[in-house]
């Protein structure tokens, strides 16, 4: 009776740590959605994408650093804790002015490049047509 109980739990266990696995997936998929939109706008009504170095931050307070985004009309998110994945890390975010573009990764839990379920990197990179 009790191995049978003990090959219940794995199985329940394997199960459930699946499901999470999908669903922190899923979050950083929605996340970093949400933040390309949030950058499209911030570029419509500032003529660029923030800089790398004002960061993601600049979607939700008025960048302090060159370039000055003289139309800015956020916040573009409606919280900053979408600035971090599901593991609490920040987003990593490079911008490009020439052509216009971003890119916006999470490293997944352990924080390192690469890795599988969990620790498995998600990027998405957007390149503008315009010069």
């Amino acid at each position: 009776m009790l191995a049978i109980s003990s090959v219940i739990v794995i199985v329940i266990s394997v199960i459930v740590m699946k499901r999470i696995d999908t669903a922190l997936k899923e979050q950083v998929d929605t996340d970093i959605r949400r933040l390309s939109m949030a950058l499209h706008q911030y570029k419509l009504d500032n003529k660029r994408y923030p800089s790398s170095e004002q960061g993601l931050i600049a979607l939700y307070v008025v960048p302090s650093i060159e370039p000055v985004a003289g139309k800015w009309n956020g916040p573009y998110i409606n919280r900053e804790t979408l600035l971090l994945d599901p593991w609490k890390n920040p987003y990593i975010y490079i911008s490009s002015d020439a052509p216009p573009g971003f890119e916006i990764s999470s490293l997944g839990a352990d924080a390192k490049l690469g890795g599988k379920n969990q620790n498995a990197d998600v990027h998405i990179s957007y390149q503008s047509d315009e010069h």
